[in-house]
């Protein structure tokens, strides 16, 4: 018998007590297969990837109540979403000696 992988609306819930509503599918990335979902939200959607050993459940649900679902849960995205930012500057070191940017200094320890 030949498995067909599920793609469809769905509640997700996952490992760490979270669950997420949205347009599920089987994806592969880097060699392996990954569930994607599609959360909608106010401005479109928002997508995340799982590993299939972080799902702990995947029921099926209309188009209808997933919508409804967001609505009651509102925006997933985090309140302060990652970034890179700029790390200051190393200081200059008070030593007195000289080093290349190639070598690290090494601290003279007291006998």
């Amino acid at each position: 018998m030949t498995e067909t992988a599920f793609e469809g609306w769905a509640m997700l819930e996952l490992m760490g007590h979270r669950q997420r509503i949205g347009y599920v599918r089987e994806v592969e990335m880097a060699g392996g297969k990954l569930m994607r979902i599609d959360i909608p939200n106010e401005g479109g959607y928002i997508t995340e990837f799982y590993g299939c050993a972080a799902i702990y459940s995947l029921r099926p649900v209309s188009e209808e109540i997933a919508r409804d679902a967001m609505r009651r849960h509102g925006d997933l995205r985090p309140v302060r979403p990652a970034e890179y930012r700029s790390l200051p500057a190393p200081q200059e070191s008070n030593g007195g000696g000289h080093h290349d940017d190639d070598e690290m200094p090494v601290a003279e320890m007291e006998t």
